[in-house]
């Protein structure tokens, strides 16, 4: 297991990656690139292309509302598959904190259907929308709290520590597996590396730049459902044939 799993480890990915994800990651990868140049012409043009209700923000509801669905349809498959309950919970607990985080992300409708916030929102929300990241307890904001201190631990450790652990302990491996705990490939890692580098660098142009870091995470972790390393403990088939059709050609390789 130590060898194998130190040849693992420098895998960029377990399969290729499949052609409809490699063009969403292009079309967000040029959105992004686009935020970052738009950031050089001047605080106001920035804010005027990154506005509420715009591109950037619809597109991240978008990605919220696909890794829902996906996950609600993968928490069946585990289900109807017998592979284990555990793992069917943990995709329906995701299904629904996605659908959660879209709902949220355009402050549950409430511009779209043009209703204005209750007393109690415009007094604790610090943007006085009907949503629960942005409230205000105290002076402490539940957006950088929660949704960016604490959160940002829990992506590093998962980012960094699981995909380790999962090639180099069976234990954890069987762990994992056995909740249907999807890990990230070391080329998704990568980039989130990079994009992570790239928005702190431009954050003295604008703090919205934060914006565009939420769009890219949102749409790695899609990545990472659709596409993980250890595809072969899921139970939707076209995951399974990508990984058998990989499988062939590297025998066909060697031969």
């Amino acid at each position: 297991m130590g060898s194998s799993g130190s040849k693992q480890l420098a895998l960029l990915s377990s399969t290729p990656m499949p052609k409809s994800l490699l063009a969403g990651l292009a079309f967000i990868a040029g959105i992004f690139v686009s935020g970052l140049v738009l950031s050089h012409q001047g605080h106001e043009v920035f804010l005027l292309w990154i506005h509420e209700d715009g591109l950037v923000e619809w597109l991240t509801f978008g990605e919220l509302l696909i890794m829902s669905a996906f996950s609600f349809v993968m928490s069946h498959a585990f289900r109807r598959s017998g592979q284990g309950r555990a793992a069917s919970r943990v995709w329906l607990l995701l299904g629904f904190l996605c659908l959660f985080g879209a709902i949220e992300e355009i402050s549950w409708g409430q511009r779209v259907f043009g209703i204005e916030s209750p007393k109690w929102f415009r007094k604790h929300n610090a943007q006085g929308e009907t949503n629960l990241h942005n409230l205000v307890f105290y002076g402490v904001k539940i957006n950088k709290l929660v949704f960016g201190t604490i959160l940002g631990v829990l992506v590093v450790i998962y980012l960094s520590l699981f995909p380790v652990l999962y090639r180099l302990s069976g234990r954890f491996k069987g762990f994992i597996d056995r909740w249907g705990i999807p890990i990230a490939q070391n080329y998704q890692i990568a980039i989130a590396v990079i994009v992570f580098i790239l928005v702190q660098l431009h954050l003295d142009f604008s703090k919205k730049v934060r914006e565009l870091l939420e769009l890219y995470t949102c749409f790695l972790f899609l990545l990472v459902l659709a596409h993980p390393y250890n595809q072969e403990a899921f139970p939707l088939r076209w995951l399974q044939f990508r990984r058998r059709k990989a499988s062939r050609g590297e025998q066909a390789g060697r031969q």
